[in-house]
């Protein structure tokens, strides 16, 4: 049981809490934006499928517009969102290199360890048999 506690106490002491933070932050955000526009999207639907004869206009001239709607002068801003889109995977991959080195890092300390306390231990056993 202490040994279980003791590995949970290491374990959360090595969390880093900026990542931490923005990994529930970003969870959170996420779910609430999904959450606040689904109800968006569901009282537009709902308030358009209404059999009013205004409310039948107004889809059916919102449907001519979205069948009208030029994409050329878009192109501008979809090529931002690509660009943007880019950068975030980019960035994304970088956090990825940047935690695999400091995993490295840490192994390599932890064998550097390992390798001095052992090699003081062997000078320890060489004095003791001299």
């Amino acid at each position: 049981m202490l040994a279980d506690f003791s590995t949970f106490l290491r374990w959360a002491l090595s969390i880093d809490l900026f990542n931490f933070f923005r990994w529930v932050l970003g969870t959170v955000v996420t779910i609430y934006a999904t959450i606040i526009t689904l109800q968006s999207l569901w009282s537009w639907y709902v308030w358009l499928a209404g059999s009013d004869r205004y409310i039948g206009l107004l889809r059916r001239y919102l449907i001519v517009h979205g069948l009208r709607l030029r994409f050329g002068s878009f192109w501008g801003d979809v090529i931002i969102c690509i660009l943007l889109t880019v950068t975030f995977f980019i960035l994304w991959h970088a956090h990825h290199l940047l935690y695999d080195l400091r995993d490295r890092v840490h192994a390599n300390r932890r064998l550097a360890q390992m390798a001095t306390s052992s090699t003081q231990v062997q000078a320890k056993h060489v004095q003791q048999s001299k």
